[in-house]
Parts: C-alpha cells; sequence; structure tokens
C-alpha cells in the first residue's frame, strides 16, 4: 500500500471488504468512493458499512485488505444504516507538479 493512498487505489475495491483486528475484529465493506479532486487538491472520501455491533467509535484503525494490504484511516461513524454502521475516511492533499489528480466529482458505487 503505497504511504498516501489515492482515491484510484481504493476505486478497484469497492465491494471489497477490509478487516478490522484491533481493538476488536470487525469486517467493514468498501462501499462508496467521493471523488472532489481539482487541479491543485486531491479530495476524496472512502465510505465503509459494517455490522451494528460493535461500533467503532472514531479514531484511527489498521484495516487489512487481500489486495491493498495494511493502511491505517481515521474513520468517523456516519451512522446507522440498513442494519449497519457507516463510517468515513476522509483525504486531502496537495497535488505536486507533474501529478494528475482523481477525476473531479466522480462518485463510485454504492
Amino acid at each position: 500500500m503505497p504511504e498516501h493512498p489515492r482515491g484510484k487505489d481504493f476505486a478497484a475495491h469497492i465491494h471489497t471488504i477490509f478487516k478490522v483486528e484491533t481493538p476488536v475484529a470487525v469486517a467493514l465493506e468498501l462501499v462508496e468512493l467521493n471523488d472532489r479532486s481539482s487541479a491543485s487538491v486531491e479530495q476524496f472520501s472512502v465510505i465503509f458499512k459494517g455490522p451494528a455491533s460493535p461500533l467503532l467509535q472514531q479514531g484511527t484503525y489498521v484495516l487489512l485488505h487481500a489486495g491493498m494490504g495494511q493502511v491505517a484511516l481515521f474513520l468517523v461513524p456516519l451512522g446507522p444504516q440498513s442494519g449497519g454502521m457507516v463510517y468515513e475516511a476522509v483525504f486531502t492533499r496537495l497535488i505536486q507538479q507533474g501529478e494528475t489528480p482523481g477525476s473531479a466529482g466522480e462518485t463510485v458505487a454504492v
């Protein structure tokens, strides 16, 4: 996994499972990627859905994924939805000269 994951790193893994093992074991499905990047700023969020219980409090968790490896994300619980709990991780970084931004305004899956 890259040190600074980009939206495209997550886009290929929509509807796959990421596992949190500590402090409790929880499987989270990546259900959505919202890309709001511009020419100078990469800005996107990823939305995960997990079980209603146990609830993960707002904080940093190490997520394990078969294709992406290990990634530490700051997850914020957004609230319950369809019998489960929804979490969001938000990314913002300046785009360096020569890099290309993501697809601004793009939403992948739901």
